[in-house]
């Protein structure tokens, strides 16, 4: 690889370490969206069954996330990522053995690896490595990746096993086919988009719509003999699909979300289209801007790619331009419709995590300001600060890296990693001092007290905005603190003032797998 990346290569680098050395899965924490996917993985390869009803039991019967027909479970998730997960389960399995509490964490982490982060890694290679060839500035390059892995949700998606990384990396990765250099013959490059545009969409059914604009701007270059390439490559996925529906929900029509077993979510996959509405701007401005998930909140750097707009319209030619901004567009007007805009548990708006990629891409057109590693930094500080204490924050606290993960911090909880079985404080300082280095690579020299200032300054403005205006929360730290993090000293203490019920609630769910971590 060519010299003038050196930093870039450094910053993906850092990434891949850290996505090693940190293992997120909490003892006794119930991970509704991994553990969902994974009971599917689990089920076709020891029983060759789409129905999960016995992995399920095995976790306790404690994941919300799974549907019910004819009295028997199944995951509630596209299954696209479950199925790209099988030979990682398999490869898991064959050092660990059949699923048991013990080897959940091992079966779990590697899937993760396999279909998340070497993923993300594999398309910031590519991301680079194209925007090198474009004539892009090796500095600006660096940022932009920066940026992507340390200044957006993404982060903490590349860490677990969601699959908002794996639709990330399948819809850019096919924008880059489409419209980007390569050197592939153009009926491959189509076939394999096509492919990857129909792997997003069974892996997150939403991200059939971008994936559709993407295919529809290509059309106008590539004409309808492309456009049928790009249909035969996506109608294996769609062909698998159909069987997985057929076999589990008994019509090759029927998803998942039609038979959700928790009553809200199946109330809610009763209104407009699975739960979609038309647009709400209120919900729109949330996704933006709310204090307790809002992406720009987290990632106040993404303005800048806003601001970068219309230099991409001026260098990109019409076609890739209005592919790489309507695409996002779309899937963000989707969500815009979606009452659980949320997500629930998450870092951020982790439905918007599939538009990050192209985002950053924005970035590489726009000039550089001295407002970029400031930006960053404070970007960093929301992100990491948040996932490296508990990635899995309630939606009942703002500013989360104030007001969730920094009392955590206080207390010398961090997120599981490898360092625990070595140091106690190197497994609170190294993490940090990783994001720290990959932060301070994508700046120039002199912007550092830049960075610096954006770290500071947005840290204090939660603590501030928490202060002011949202003290409190919904008290889900509390029992994540004594429970997740196995602070259990409360169930062995005469506290009246606990209420019974919750006593009950933690001495069951300290039962439940995963297994313990060396906190």
């Amino acid at each position: 690889m060519d010299s003038p990346l050196r930093r870039t290569w450094w910053i993906i680098g850092l990434y891949a370490v850290l996505a090693l050395l940190v293992i997120p899965i909490f003892p006794h924490l119930p991970s509704a969206n991994e553990f969902s996917r994974w009971a599917l993985s689990a089920a076709l390869v020891e029983r060759g069954s789409v129905e999960v009803s016995r992995e399920m039991g095995l976790l306790g019967d404690r994941v919300v996330d799974v549907a019910m027909r004819d009295g028997q479970l199944y995951s509630n998730k596209a299954p696209g990522g479950s199925l790209a997960a099988v030979p990682a389960y398999l490869a898991a399995r064959t050092v660990v053995g059949p699923p048991n509490r013990h080897n959940l964490r091992a079966t779990v982490t590697t899937m993760r690896l396999c279909i998340c982060t070497l993923p993300l890694l594999a398309l910031c290679v590519w991301f680079a490595l194209h925007a090198r060839r474009a004539g892009i500035a090796s500095q600006r390059i660096a940022f932009a990746i920066a940026t992507l892995l340390f200044g957006t949700p993404i982060f903490a998606y590349g860490l677990l096993l969601f699959s908002h990384v794996l639709t990330a990396v399948a819809l850019f990765a096919a924008w880059l086919l489409l419209f980007g250099d390569s050197r592939m013959r153009e009926s491959t490059r189509e076939l394999v988009a096509g492919v990857l545009v129909g792997l997003a969409a069974i892996s997150e059914y939403p991200t059939a719509i971008p994936g559709a604009v993407l295919v529809v701007c290509a059309l106008r270059r590539r004409g309808i003999v492309g456009g049928l390439r790009i249909a035969a490559g996506a109608l294996p996925m769609v062909a698998t699909l159909a069987l997985y529906n057929h076999a589990a929900f008994g019509s090759v029509f029927a998803l998942s979300s039609s038979f959700e077993r928790s009553p809200a979510y199946n109330q809610l996959s009763r209104t407009g289209l699975w739960g979609v509405n038309l647009p709400s701007p209120w919900t729109a401005l949330r996704l933006l801007l709310d204090p307790t998930k809002g992406l720009l909140i987290f990632s106040p750097v993404l303005v800048l790619a806003l601001l970068a707009i219309p230099a991409a319209r001026r260098r990109l030619a019409p076609d890739a331009f209005w592919s790489l901004t309507l695409a996002p567009l779309s899937l963000f007007l989707v969500y815009a419709g979606y009452p659980n805009w949320h997500g629930g548990w998450t870092v951020g708006a982790r439905y918007l995590v599939p538009v990050l990629p192209f985002l950053t891409y924005l970035l590489l057109m726009g000039r550089p300001r001295l407002a970029d590693a400031f930006l960053l930094g404070a970007s960093a500080a929301a992100i990491a600060l948040t996932t490296l204490a508990f990635p899995f924050v309630s939606e009942g606290y703002a500013f989360p890296w104030a007001s969730f993960a920094t009392p955590l911090l206080f207390k010398g909880l961090v997120a599981p990693n490898l360092l625990h079985f070595v140091s106690h404080t190197a497994a609170i300082v190294v993490p940090f001092a990783l994001v720290a280095a990959a932060l301070f690579l994508a700046a120039e020299p002199r912007r550092a007290p830049h960075t610096l200032a954006g770290i500071a300054v947005w840290a204090l403005a939660g603590f501030l905005c928490v202060a002011t205006w949202f003290p409190g929360g919904d008290g889900s730290r509390w029992y994540v603190e004594n429970v997740y993090f196995e602070r259990l000293d409360v169930l062995h203490q005469p506290t009246p003032q606990l209420d019974p019920r919750i006593r009950r609630q933690m001495q069951f769910d300290r039962t439940l797998p995963p297994s313990s971590w060396p906190f």
